[in-house]
């Protein structure tokens, strides 16, 4: 994650700039932060595992082969746990 990223994610959580700093000690906002740190972590972990070996020659439209299921079902378990966080 780059600095923009983290600067956006800040502005969701609706941090307040003050002085071209963003006030990130008001405890609804930093949790709120966190959390939105915490998904983009999430999905960018899921989207490795999805892009694991893949190859443009596999044919996935019968599923794939099993090592290629796997990273599938690792990224639906990485993106399932925002939804019980």
């Amino acid at each position: 994650m780059n600095q923009e990223e983290i600067i956006e994610l800040a502005k969701q959580a609706g941090m307040l700039q003050i002085n071209g700093k963003y006030d990130i000690w008001i405890p609804e906002y930093l949790y709120e932060f966190a959390a939105l740190v915490a998904a983009a972590e999430r999905e960018a972990c899921a989207k490795v595992c999805e892009t694991l070996g893949v190859h443009p020659a596999l044919n996935v439209y019968a599923g794939g082969p099993d090592w290629y299921k796997h990273g599938k079902e690792c990224a639906a378990e990485i993106r399932a746990r925002g939804e019980t966080e």
